[in-house]
């Protein structure tokens, strides 16, 4: 080579070093700039594998069919020897053979044979055939091993960059996944909803093509039965028997992973089924656990084997985890609840009880309202409101005098009075409750007339909360329909004529047109 060849050739060189980041593409084309030339026959780049075994790197001349073939032949033990021997001295090294399966020839050709180092290791070396070697070549050939090690080193940063990279940003993602699943989950108290919720956000953060949700059986403590489903997960309401292999090891608080479902189907007819009709390969299950008993289990299946990690594993555990602190509460809630409602309708059956013409009363109102907001189609709270406020209405007669709700002459003006204040001071006994806040302007205002001139605030049209203005209708038509101690109960016709008379002015018409809809039905 000449000066002003080896200066363009290693620009050209330095031009490839900089731009190639796969390192195979790299080691390619630099052997194809070395040769075939008039100064190089062929060249090849050998390198250590991630076990020590020595494999073609790249390789220059010949067709293509001859490039792979080569390309592709791992090194025998005669020429990883050879491999070995000329990596110990780091400069390069003149041969006058080569072994034959890197010879271009049935000749045995001269070669200068570089050392490829990287991160300060001989990983691999390059091999260059020449009809002649002298000095020059030599000392070209060294530079141009130098040059590959740190296009090698450079290669490896930027693959290890990328590697931290994303692995930096699937864990930031995962993050911000486990943080939308906690807040969703610790701020919900409904189960089911939990249950939903963690089903369709755990395939975010876990590579999986199924999830299933399955909660101890009420009816058998030894079975689990699958309460929500997505992709290759058990069907919903598919029980889980104690013969299922996991069962046992759940109940201990132990996660159970299996590589190969086909090994439990000898044991477990509920798994032959699964694996069979949703092609499932491997499964892992994860215990839920409150109060150190097994409520359920989060069950997730691929149709490949072993696919889980074990960072995977720690943050499906992690979830579990959040997940049965927010299933006890929300059983804590429950158990509330039910105290609660157990309460509240003691409290009721008192005030009917003050009086045997009102026994029954809050029964049949809630009924009637409930009847009333299915066909309004109003959502889940709202009806929940609504019946609260239906059952507790009368709560503010609990201070009015039995004497007052038996009379059977008419009522004075101060007796009059006292009954109509019956809705501000239900208003009064709720306001510290704050769980039943919410319910107050529907129980305060059910005795509000559409026209303006109901009681206690005098509100009017859609000024009046729209579940007081269905309680009205609930609580006059049974009070219309009950017998009172000054008078006989009306036909259920008459008390419907009743309702229309008042459509527009005690009442909303539009939901005297449904209630009537409603009784006229059955």
């Amino acid at each position: 080579m000449k000066d002003k060849e080896i200066q363009n050739f290693f620009y050209r060189l330095s031009q490839i070093i900089s731009t190639f980041k796969d390192a195979e593409d790299m080691c390619t084309e630099v052997v194809n700039l070395i040769a075939p030339s008039s100064d190089f026959k062929r060249a090849i780049i050998i390198m250590k594998g991630w076990h020590g075994e020595f494999h073609t790197m790249a390789v220059s001349g010949g067709t293509r069919e001859e490039r792979v073939e080569l390309k592709h032949i791992r090194c025998n033990d005669d020429t990883t020897e050879f491999i070995v021997k000329a990596m110990k001295d780091r400069n390069a090294v003149v041969v006058d053979f080569l072994p034959k399966e890197l010879c271009s020839s049935e000749i045995t050709a001269n070669a200068i044979i570089s050392t490829v180092i990287s991160k300060g290791k001989e990983m691999g070396v390059l091999i260059a055939e020449s009809d002649e070697v002298d000095e020059t070549k030599v000392q070209v050939m060294d530079s141009i091993a130098r040059y590959v090690s740190i296009g090698l080193e450079n290669h490896t940063i930027y693959t290890e960059w990328m590697e931290n990279r994303i692995k930096m940003t699937h864990e930031i993602e995962t993050l911000q996944l486990m943080y939308e699943i906690g807040k969703e989950i610790l701020s919900n108290l409904n189960a089911e909803e939990i249950i939903e919720t963690v089903v369709l956000m755990i395939r975010r953060i876990i590579p999986c093509d199924g999830v299933s949700m399955a909660v101890v059986s009420e009816d058998d403590r030894d079975a689990l039965k699958v309460t929500a489903s997505w992709g290759t997960g058990m069907d919903k309401g598919e029980e889980i028997g104690s013969d299922a292999p996991f069962f046992a090891i759940l109940k201990k608080g132990k996660s159970f992973y299996q590589n190969d479902i086909t090994l439990d189907f000898k044991n477990s007819p509920i798994l032959l089924k699964w694996g069979g009709e949703k092609n499932v390969y491997s499964y892992f299950c994860a215990p839920l656990m409150i109060k150190g008993k097994l409520f359920g289990a989060f069950i997730l299946s691929s149709v490949r084997p072993a696919w889980l990690t074990n960072i995977h594993i720690a943050i499906i555990e992690k979830i579990t985890t959040q997940v049965g602190i927010a299933m006890g509460n929300a059983k804590l809630m429950e158990d509330l609840e039910e105290i609660f409602m157990g309460t509240i309708k003691s409290l009721i059956a008192a005030i009917d009880a003050k009086s045997r013409w009102t026994k029954g009363h809050s029964d049949r109102v809630v009924n009637y309202a409930f009847k009333i907001g299915e066909k309004l189609r109003l959502n889940k709270d709202a009806m929940e409101r609504l019946q609260l406020a239906a059952i507790l209405h009368d709560v503010g007669k609990i201070g009015t005098y039995e004497a007052v709700l038996d009379k059977t002459e008419k009522l004075t003006a101060e007796e009059i009075e006292m009954i109509r204040k019956h809705p501000a001071q239900g208003a009064d006994i709720l306001m510290p409750l704050k769980g039943l806040r919410n319910i107050i302007p529907i129980m305060k205002h059910h005795h509000e007339r559409y026209d303006g001139a109901g009681y206690p605030d005098g509100l009017a049209g859609d000024d009046i909360p729209l579940g007081a203005r269905i309680l009205a209708l609930a609580d006059v038509y049974d009070a219309m329909e009950s017998d009172r101690p000054y008078r006989k109960g009306l036909t259920k016709e008459a008390a419907v004529e009743e309702l229309k008379k008042g459509a527009g002015t005690q009442f909303d018409p539009a939901m005297v047109k449904i209630f009537v809809d409603i009784l006229n039905q059955g």
